[in-house]
């Protein structure tokens, strides 16, 4: 099957059609990629971003690379490829984009909802009026009911947002949330949302780039000093060169309750150089006890009383300010943060823990840097943080294209065992970006039209515990990834990943392939791994999962269809698999199949008018009757309804 997709690929050269139905699509097949390295992410906030960016499209004869970092599954380097085509000659057609270095199918069909070709123009200046009368609204409202059978008498989970576009120029956002078994009210007090967040961000007031004020989110270089999105360099990222996260700081419109300042901040242009400031004052989640507590509380859960006990207990202060001066070549920033916690971090004493950060004052500074030459591009990010010992940190890369369309990269990080900065998020093999020593070598391949592959290895070593592991051990992570995607007619993917951290390996493979015709796409997914604890008693375990789902799209009414049946078997927790699934616009959901049994989802969306769009999922998962029994569960069943109610004006 692989070599009659080959010879396909190479004698068609047909163009991708793009419908504005297909954008979630596209955007669930990127959020794909990200979810199976493992990480965190807020699919919620980069569905939002990317779905307001449809809305006001990027016009490629007249943008800038800001704006073109906006479109987060692009580097640099094709940024830069992109821009220079543009200067030389406007584009005239949009399909003009497979003439430029770098640029392949994949990428051409994830900028196709976001881009457009027109003349460049200078841009009028508008009068209040008529800036306001050209804003979107929007207010979404969402109702689930989540575990049905299992949650007893509140399985509801309520989200209300409201959202002001005028032009990308201003944004204001409002939102309130309250999760299943959150009380709405408590001690006579009604509370009715569990969260409330909001922000406001301008864009280009004189020499303001951006102010935002409220919520938002922050990130600079590699995000050793301070990167508070959940979405970030991951490995494979690191060797495609695509960031998935956005640079400086940006509104934060998602529900999450985590990972994310609130105060104000703003970057201003200096000709040379832009300046960004930055302030926050907010409560987190933590059980202080005598003026100390044992760790910052992430989950955002307020349900129990011992939930609601932590529920914004701790003060956190974080003031910073980033300057990257911007050079022919080359982009050089310098950062510094101080981050002061109205209680002291006092972790209980373990095995792994010897060099955690404890106190309630950590100052911590970086220099990152990024230089392209042609066919090379340089970068990385120098950081120390202060802790009983300063420690230290350093992110190290290179990128070399040597021919169109074959890139090799290789990247190296150290982090030494008294670095622990409670804002650094970067590439990790662990969730602590503390005592690691690592390097990366890859290559992302796309010499034939509609093919593309990636191949990487990951080998690092801890001197001494992690969690989990009781002494100073190494590993490895190798993965090998094929893709296919020719016109919009037939995609494909195989993926095969083998881990090793002190003698657990894990070998997990993915095989899925999607065939679209008409109003109808069929895709069939298989999923597998095999653990082993070498060292162990144990016998070598495995785990399974194989799906198959449908998807009609109406060409005649604004009406989409989905339905997936999947059927696993996983009887050791370390053969769970993580799979991600469609849901109702902004949403997400991965569940964990571990365990013996079947699931099935519908989903549904139709736009009733221009103005108003309804979206509705249903699953179940059924456990095996066997397994149920052996487990000892309350019930076999697992059913949750969610729905979506999208207004624009």
């Amino acid at each position: 099957m692989v070599f009659l997709f080959l010879s396909l690929s190479v004698t068609t050269m047909a163009e991708i059609v793009y419908s504005p139905d297909m954008l979630s699509s596209i955007i669930e097949d990127i959020y794909e990629e990200l979810l199976e390295e493992g990480h965190e992410v807020d699919f919620e906030q980069m569905s939002e971003d990317l779905q307001a960016l449809s809305c006001n499209p990027i016009n490629l004869n007249n943008t800038s690379e800001e704006e073109l970092s906006r479109l987060v599954f692009l580097n640099d380097k094709q940024i830069e490829n992109i821009l220079i085509s543009a200067y030389r000659k406007p584009l005239i057609s949009i399909y003009e984009l497979r003439l430029i270095e770098g640029l392949n199918d994949y990428e051409i069909r994830n900028m196709l909802p976001f881009v457009y070709v027109g003349e460049k123009e200078e841009e009028k200046e508008l009068s209040a009026k008529e800036f306001f009368s050209r804003a979107k609204h929007e207010l979404a409202i969402r109702f689930d009911a989540r575990n049905i059978e299992n949650n007893g008498t509140d399985p509801f989970y309520t989200a209300i947002k409201y959202r002001l576009n005028c032009r990308n120029k201003l944004q204001v956002g409002l939102t309130a949330e309250r999760d299943a078994q959150e009380p709405s009210y408590r001690e006579g007090k009604i509370y009715g949302a569990d969260f409330w967040g909001g922000y406001a961000e301008i864009r280009d007031i004189w020499k303001f780039k951006k102010i935002v004020a409220g919520d938002y989110r922050v990130s600079f270089g590699e995000g050793l000093v301070i990167n508070t999105n959940n979405t970030f360099y991951s490995k494979r990222n690191i060797v495609e060169q695509r960031k998935f996260k956005k640079e400086g700081i940006n509104k934060k419109s998602s529900a999450s309750e985590y990972g994310y300042l609130r105060g104000i901040g703003t970057t201003i242009d200096l000709g040379l150089a832009d300046l960004t400031v930055l302030y926050s004052a907010r409560k987190i989640d933590g059980k202080s006890e005598g003026g100390s507590f044992p760790t910052i509380i992430k989950t955002g859960y307020h349900r129990t009383n011992n939930e609601i006990e932590t529920k914004r207990q701790i003060w956190q202060h974080v003031a910073g300010a980033n300057a990257t001066f911007k050079l022919k070549k080359a982009k050089i920033g310098i950062t510094a943060t101080e981050h002061i916690l109205s209680d002291t971090l006092s972790p209980k004493q373990a095995y792994y823990n010897a060099n955690y950060f404890r106190g309630n004052k950590q100052f911590s500074a970086g220099l990152n840097y990024r230089w392209i030459e042609k066919k090379f591009t340089l970068f990385g990010e120098v950081a120390t943080t202060q802790n009983t010992t300063w420690g230290v940190a350093n992110i190290t890369g290179i990128v070399i294209q040597p021919i169109a369309d074959v890139s090799i990269s290789a990247v190296y990080r150290y982090y030494s065992k008294h670095f622990d900065n409670l804002l650094a998020n970067a590439i990790s093999s662990t969730s602590r970006i503390n005592d690691e020593n690592a390097i990366t070598i890859g290559t992302d391949i796309s010499l034939v039209r509609g093919w593309k592959f990636l191949i990487y290895a990951d080998l690092f070593r801890f001197s001494g515990p992690k969690y989990g592991i009781a002494h100073s051990s190494y590993g490895f992570d190798l993965l090998y990834e094929m893709r296919y995607m020719i016109e919009d007619k037939t995609s494909m993917r195989l993926k095969i990943q083998a881990k090793e951290k002190d003698k657990k390996d894990k070998i997990s493979g993915r095989y899925d392939i999607e065939l679209n015709f008409g109003n109808w796409s069929v895709k069939a997914l298989l999923n597998g791994n095999i653990y082993y604890y070498r060292g162990a008693t144990d016998k070598p375990t495995l785990g399974g999962m194989a799906a198959v789902q449908a998807e009609y799209l109406s060409s005649k009414v604004p009406l989409r269809l989905q339905l997936r049946l999947s059927a696993f078997s996983a009887k050791n927790y370390n053969n769970r698999l993580y799979v991600y699934e469609n849901d109702v616009l902004y949403a997400y959901n991965i569940p964990s199949f571990y365990g013996e049994g079947g699931r099935i989802y519908f989903n549904a969306s139709y736009r009733i008018t221009q103005h108003f769009q309804v979206y509705l999922k249903v699953s179940n998962t059924l456990y095996s009757k066997t397994w149920s029994e052996k487990q000892s569960l309350a019930k076999r069943t697992s059913t949750e309804v969610h729905t979506f109610f999208r207004f624009n004006f």
